[in-house]
């Protein structure tokens, strides 16, 4: 008969109660645990991934950021904290800092379609559509498989006027996703715009039965 694994003790046990409660939704409680915890071991680099990701989902990104910051202040190799330092700086349109974030990313990773996806997103917020689709293939080539970046490279492909490659996105985000209305919807505007009527026609039925607009 084999023993019931140890329980988790210490930091180990304050990082799963305050996992729990975050993802039961009770979000003030989960705070106030991962900030006991960091106040007990500052080191604790899960935690404080864990409640920058938090603090942005409650869209407290200011804090988030600070809470990263202060992160790399004790480990400034953190590609972790990097990345998500990053991304959050750039849905706050600190765009030149969310740049520097996630190009640092790039230099240790190559090949991080992460980085690259929000390197897109950083481009297109700030209007750079050409620059936009660089990054977004470029995060393709590393991932294929992703729905959210196809679809994201065929909202640019679309704003650019590129109707055949919107649409190849498109279909290629459905082969993943069959099921998001947010990409139909958009196929639908695509086929639109190609004269394609009767199709675009079906899509956007199939975007409003699956609740999109």
């Amino acid at each position: 008969m084999t023993n019931p694994p140890d329980a988790p003790t210490g930091g180990a046990a304050a990082l799963e109660q305050a996992d729990a409660l975050a993802a039961a939704g009770s979000s003030i409680a989960a705070v106030a645990r991962y900030r006991e915890l960091l106040a007990a071991e500052p080191g604790h680099t899960e935690a404080r991934l864990h409640l920058a990701q938090l603090l942005d989902r409650l869209e407290d990104g200011d804090d988030a950021v600070a809470l990263l910051t202060q992160g790399l202040g004790r480990s400034p190799d953190s590609l972790e904290f990097t990345f998500l330092r990053g991304t959050i700086l750039s849905r706050l349109r600190r765009y030149d800092a969310a740049e520097a974030d996630l190009r640092r990313v790039l230099r240790a990773r190559p090949a991080d379609a992460g980085a690259e996806f929000e390197l897109g997103m950083v481009a297109w917020r700030r209007g750079l559509g050409v620059q936009a689709i660089e990054h977004f293939r470029r995060s393709l080539s590393h991932r294929p498989d992703d729905a959210r970046t196809s679809y994201h490279l065929a909202d640019a492909l679309n704003q650019a006027g590129d109707l055949p490659a919107a649409r190849e996105a498109l279909e290629q985000a459905l082969r993943v996703s069959p099921r998001d209305a947010k990409t139909h919807h958009l196929l639908g505007r695509v086929l639109d715009r190609m004269g394609q009527l009767e199709e675009a026609r079906e899509t956007y039925h199939r975007a409003r039965e699956l609740g999109g607009a």
